[in-house]
């Protein structure tokens, strides 16, 4: 080597020497491994197969439709209990079962369809739906209840009639039979998610008894069956806020777990097809920088 090189080089050295200790550098992850209780807490849906690459950018928006789902049926659920004098079958809260029932369960239903989520997809799309067909129903402009009215034109007079209380039973019905699939389906997330659709199912159910016992004049029975609704949905609505809590803690990471009372191992075909199968997913987190 010439001189000059020599004294490059130990001037690269001595450069070195006198840069300050730089910390080490360090991989930050940029998503982590969901277990299958810990996906179903965070969707209220079985893990069944990997998410999609671009669920990383997405938050979880199973929260939101929990909110819409609490903010409208506790009032409503009061009204029906007849609690300080609330009445009129809830056409006090048409806005809030418009914009906070169904308009917030049919977005989350859309971005659970792209998380590819089917079962929470189909549980607050049908739920969100049918807060928009009640909300309709009550609603002059819409004319539902008007017809069976003596005038024809009487929205009030007509959601009372003996004809429309027997027609609208079967809506109320329907909606039974499709909570209890819910009901089903449910067990395989977790022991809340299962009540809830218990509650709902004696909701829809004694609504069901309710407007048959009016349409032949019992209101004795007729009324108590719609605050036995009441009671139940309360129930349900409690049961939400209680998930809601659960979820919402959960996706903030504070210490405090609250428990759900997982259900998804239960009916579990894949472990008798394949036992080895291991599911995984993965989320984004954010980088701290």
């Amino acid at each position: 080597m010439d001189e000059n090189s020599i004294n490059n080089i130990k001037t690269t050295n001595t450069h070195h020497e006198s840069l300050p200790n730089m910390p080490r550098l360090s991989t930050i992850p940029t998503s982590i491994t969901l277990s299958s209780e810990q996906f179903e807490r965070l969707y209220l849906s079985p893990l069944l197969h990997r998410q999609p690459q671009y669920a990383k950018q997405l938050g979880n928006p199973t929260p939101l439709a929990l909110g819409g789902f609490v903010i409208t049926t506790t009032p409503l659920s009061c009204c029906l209990m007849g609690w300080r004098g609330a009445g009129g079958n809830g056409i006090a809260f048409t806005g809030t079962i418009v914009f906070l029932g169904g308009g917030l369960l049919v977005i989350t239903s859309i971005l659970e369809f792209i998380l590819g989520n089917t079962f929470p997809c189909v549980v607050f799309g049908t739920i969100g739906a049918f807060w928009f067909a009640f909300a309709t129903t009550m609603t002059p402009a819409f004319n539902a209840a008007a017809p069976y009215s003596s005038s024809t034109t009487n929205t009030l007079q007509g959601l009372s009639s003996p004809e429309f209380l027997d027609t609208y039973a079967f809506f109320y019905l329907s909606m039974a039979i499709l909570m209890i699939i819910f009901l089903i389906c449910a067990t395989r997330t977790n022991a809340v998610f299962v009540l809830i659709f218990a509650a709902l199912t004696m909701v829809f159910l004694l609504l069901t008894g309710a407007y048959w016992r009016l349409a032949v004049a019992d209101s004795l029975v007729g009324n108590r069956l719609v605050v036995g609704a009441g009671a139940f949905l309360f129930i349900a609505s409690i049961l939400g806020f209680y998930m809601l809590i659960a979820q919402l803690f959960d996706s903030v990471a504070l210490p405090i777990r609250i428990p759900v009372g997982d259900l998804s191992g239960l009916w579990d075909r894949r472990k008798k097809e394949n036992p080895q199968q291991d599911l995984e997913t993965n989320v984004s987190s954010v980088d701290d920088k």
